[in-house]
């Protein structure tokens, strides 16, 4: 507990530093204070970053966190160059490109609440609590080539003083951009390892988690310790969650809220885009490196070993009406693993796109369908629950009978990443962690990932033929490197058809005439760091 003397310091302090905040919005124009309202439909998934990985909750740590490099607060393409944060540069690298050793000194923050210095050993402390077997972080994934990463503390993440050096067992061209994820960001020595996650982490971003009550508030607030070059201007972010989307549509028009980070009804976004305009003030739509998809679980005994009726679904599946229930500027069709832009990407011609080919997929579907019987899990939105009867319709043109589950998003998410939960197939979005299509591939389809819970993997699938293809196409690097994994999309989704690939997709975000300072990052979606008040 705090003594009188250390709040009254802080108090001082926080003073102190608003009469800066105050000159230097004098300086730039910018509004100082006030709340952003922000509205949520469904919560975020966790706030401990070791097991965070929704979009939403990504959003929030962009606020919260401090990275060895980060984005910078700045629009595409400025806003995609990674730049040293609490780095001092960019690590030297040695040991061929196995070795990297970062110069660690983050004078212009601490942790709060707790004004906890951030140090080298800050960064070490996330590698060590992420390989924690108790934790089952998702971060394993991105550390799988970190000696001695299967075990904590990690071997292979070491502390000299100031620097903070890190061995991998081989090259790897993409670890920088895995170091900006908020896997990694610096935490306080002494968080608990707890595999149920931390509510309130200390956070040395401009802002840090003050509350949260699951399901219905998450409270931000300004870091008082923070001097650092990002922007902080509004003082709290206030998070409401469990609005439906229609009324969360109503309150940011009516100036309620500021932010629908939830998203609105998908029938409403036409007539928002009619009445705002599209990328003007108060609607934005921005492409994003990500792919809808439906999985099939090859844990079930459905899928297991039966190549003839997933590839009888993805000729099945009605993509165009699918798409289409998400609303005006959804998306675009697909039927591949990486998106357009993805380095690497080429088009393949592989499964309907306009229309379902019932001839094709009853051919496979024929003899193939074992007990006809498939449970779904999707989310409790309205889109998500037009395209379940879609889905539903089309399957049973093969002889299948879809019983369909919905769950709110974090439930959902929770769910399908736990091995043994009995479904079927599974109704999912991913977007690019970083650009590289290791992201996408090996992250999601890699058998080596699997474990008991957070998994990516939620095809559960673990072909060693595929294994091995994509374990050698991530040693590579440069256009070889590119090239082997568009290849390899290409084969997966012809001869191993893990998914049912059906959309990449575009960001929609809706705000109110409050709202400015817009800032759209291409990982994080809106830069709430940046945003302020009109």
């Amino acid at each position: 507990m705090r003594s009188k003397l250390s709040v009254a310091f802080a108090a001082v302090l926080v003073a102190l530093l608003a009469v800066f905040a105050s000159s230097a919005a004098a300086k730039s124009g910018v509004k100082q204070g006030g709340t952003l309202r922000v509205d949520l439909f469904t919560d975020i998934d966790y706030t401990d970053p070791a097991l965070d990985y929704l979009s939403t909750g990504w959003e929030l740590e962009y606020s919260t966190c401090v990275k060895l490099l980060n984005y910078p607060d700045q629009n595409f393409p400025k806003g995609s160059q990674l730049v040293p944060e609490a780095a001092t540069g960019f690590p030297k690298v040695s040991n061929s490109g196995k070795t990297y050793d970062f110069t660690v000194n983050v004078p212009f923050t601490k942790f709060a609440p707790t004004g906890q210095a951030v140090t080298a050993a800050s960064f070490k402390a996330a590698f060590d609590r992420n390989a924690d077997p108790k934790m089952q972080s998702p971060a394993t994934a991105f550390m799988d080539d970190v000696v001695g990463a299967d075990k904590t503390p990690v071997s292979g993440v070491k502390v000299k003083g100031k620097h903070l050096i890190v061995t991998l067992k081989k090259a790897a061209p993409d670890f920088l951009a895995r170091v900006a994820m908020p896997f990694f960001c610096a935490i306080p020595t002494n968080l608990p390892h707890d595999p149920n996650g931390v509510e309130t982490p200390p956070g040395a971003g401009p802002y840090y988690i003050a509350e949260r009550t699951a399901n219905k508030s998450i409270l931000l607030k300004k870091n008082p310790y923070y001097k650092g070059k990002r922007p902080h201007n509004v003082a709290q972010i206030a998070y409401t969650i469990g609005n439906s989307q229609e009324a969360i549509r109503l309150r940011v028009e009516s100036d309620q809220a500021d932010y629908a980070a939830g998203g609105i009804p998908a029938a409403s976004y036409a007539d928002v885009a009619s009445k705002y305009g599209v990328n003007k003030s108060q609607f934005y739509v921005k492409p994003v490196l990500g792919v809808r998809y439906f999985a099939f679980n090859h844990d079930r005994p459905i899928f297991k070993n039966n190549l003839k009726l997933k590839k009888a679904i993805n000729f099945a599946i009605d993509r165009k009406a699918i798409l289409a229930q998400g609303g005006y500027l959804a998306g675009k069709r697909t039927d591949q693993i990486l998106p357009p832009g993805m380095a690497g990407y080429r088009d393949a011609d592989i499964y309907p796109l306009k229309a379902p080919n019932l001839t094709v997929a009853k051919k496979f579907a024929n003899g193939a369908t074992r007990d006809g019987k498939i449970v779904y899990y999707t989310s409790n939105t309205s889109a998500a629950s037009s395209q379940a009867q879609i889905v539903q319709f089309n399957l049973k043109q093969i002889g299948l009978d879809v019983e369909v589950k919905q769950f709110a998003r974090s439930v959902q998410i929770d769910k399908e990443a736990t091995r043994g939960e009995p479904f079927d197939i599974t109704s999912e979005a991913w977007v690019a962690d970083y650009a590289d299509p290791y992201d996408f591939i090996d992250v999601l389809l890699n058998g080596k990932n699997l474990q008991p819970q957070h998994n990516n993997n939620i095809a559960y699938w673990n072909d060693p033929k595929f294994n091995a293809k994509m374990n050698a196409a991530a040693r590579l690097s440069g256009p070889k490197r590119f090239a082997t994994y568009g290849a390899l999309d290409v084969d997966i989704v012809k001869n191993g058809v893990p998914w049912a690939p059906w959309a990449n997709i575009n960001n929609r975000m809706f705000v109110s005439k409050s709202f400015g300072c817009f800032v759209y990052n291409a990982i994080y979606t809106v830069d709430l760091a940046a945003s302020c008040l009109k």
